[in-house]
């Protein structure tokens, strides 16, 4: 008899190119991120393994899914047991944004994560000016968002290149707090 798929309670999400596959190699402490890393755009899913210290100290490991921005038609088949949904857009593609907040916004009126906490991740904000931020949150209705809804997702300025943000990342993740 076969077991059933493990269910993997944290998913990372976004259109294909906002660099969903960086931060998660990032967030795995692995060598070589930087300008001339390169990754194959992701088709279908991968799997990571995420190890942090819990709040007691103890080394702890999580698996993230992060599922291709091709596949977003077939994101509402991994959505069973979702706890938390790590939602990655690229500030540096205005022209990508629209897109990318229609695909948020489907997958916060999603019964099956009603329950879930996201995250925004505000990703390549090394190549991204502040006005392509201010204008990407506006694109967004993040200000909206905020207001109107009761899981809405909490804010993160990201660079896997620079290392800006992975703390707070892995913290969201981990459910431990840490300074600003």
């Amino acid at each position: 008899m076969e077991e059933p798929e493990k269910k993997i309670p944290v998913l990372c999400l976004g259109p294909k190119g906002s660099g969903k596959t960086t931060l998660m190699k990032k967030l795995q402490n692995a060598e070589g991120i930087d300008d001339t890393f390169s990754p194959v755009p992701t088709i279908g899913t991968n799997l990571y393994d995420i190890y942090y210290l819990n709040k007691h100290g103890k080394k702890q490991m999580l698996s993230i899914r992060e599922i291709g921005g091709e596949m977003a038609p077939l994101w509402h088949n991994y959505l069973d047991g979702v706890e938390k949904v790590i939602y990655v857009v690229d500030t540096s593609n205005l022209c990508q944004i629209s897109a990318a907040a229609v695909l948020l916004y489907t997958l916060l009126a999603e019964p099956r994560l009603k329950n879930a906490k996201f995250i925004l991740v505000l990703s390549k904000m090394d190549a991204a000016y502040r006005q392509m931020r201010n204008e990407a949150l506006l694109m967004l209705q993040f200000t909206r968002l905020s207001a109107e809804l009761g899981n809405a997702p909490t804010l993160l300025e990201a660079s896997p290149l620079t290392g800006e943000g992975i703390d707070k990342l892995k913290a969201f993740i981990s459910d431990t707090k840490i300074g600003k």
